[in-house]
């Protein structure tokens, strides 16, 4: 799967098992500074978190603040809320809202570099069923993250009944009746993985994790990751055409995948 413009950028990038190789012994923020000419690229890989005194939090204000960039480029969707301060920011969106608020005193524009749910979840859905990844995409971005304290103290029940509504339904995804509660997500999971569902960090979580290089749902996660990079990638092309500052922030995962495209494409400029 490629970028459809820019010279295919995406080609150029490391494999999500080197990744997972070295993702753990990274600092974060990790930080990528690129210059060519009159452009400035400055790409942070993060760890989201919404604990406003996390360490990080404080590098990557410190490091918008220097840089002062003409356009940021977040992962997550579109932010629209203006916030009051940077607490209520950050506890809110984490670093996305950090920057929200930094780019709304600065007058400055933040975008979604991602792609939209509905079209991942059509091109998805060209390659695997439904069942696998509905299956994949609620362990990756439910289970695993409430587990982490993502969502706070909500059950998972809860959670499940407003993502499956918010996240899949509203956005196209085919979910069946059945499935449109957690007892049937958890029916799915024991059809699929041959035992019960426990909502724990347990060794099946590794069978979710895009690093691992000899799993079904970790096959799925990589496929799911590289069609975000190649958005991610056209879009900071086509942002490097019209700014001569842009910083980017995604998860460290994105950012240590695509370091090898973006030196690429710095040097093309």
């Amino acid at each position: 799967m490629g970028c459809s413009t820019s010279g295919n950028f995406v080609r150029y990038s490391r494999s999500y098992v080197e990744v997972g190789k070295i993702m753990d012994s990274v600092h974060l923020p990790y930080i990528i500074d690129l210059e060519q000419g009159d452009k400035h690229l400055i790409a942070m890989g993060v760890s989201h978190t919404y604990n406003d005194n996390d360490p990080q939090i404080s590098e990557i204000k410190q490091t918008y603040l220097q840089f002062k960039p003409d356009i940021t480029i977040n992962e997550g969707g579109q932010i629209t809320k203006k916030f009051d301060s940077e607490k209520e920011a950050v506890e809110q969106n984490g670093e996305v809202g950090l920057l929200k608020y930094l780019s709304d005193i600065d007058h400055k524009p933040l975008i979604n570099g991602d792609i939209e749910d509905s079209l991942e979840f059509k091109l998805m859905l060209k390659k695997y069923s439904k069942e696998d990844l509905l299956l994949y995409y609620i362990m990756e971005r439910l289970v695993i993250p409430h587990l982490n304290g993502a969502y706070g103290n909500k059950t998972i029940e809860e959670l499940y009944t407003k993502a499956i509504q918010k996240w899949f339904i509203q956005e196209g995804f085919p979910v069946n009746k059945e499935l449109q509660n957690f007892e049937g997500y958890k029916k799915l999971y024991q059809s699929k993985m041959g035992h019960p569902f426990q909502l724990s960090m347990n060794p099946d979580i590794e069978l979710f994790d895009y690093v691992n290089p000899n799993c079904t749902y970790c096959t799925i996660g990589r496929n799911s990751k590289i069609l975000r990079d190649s958005i991610l990638l056209e879009k900071i092309s086509s942002e490097l055409k019209t700014h001569g500052k842009v910083m980017v922030a995604f998860g460290h995962g994105h950012i240590l995948a695509i370091e090898p495209a973006l030196k690429k494409m710095m040097k093309k400029l």
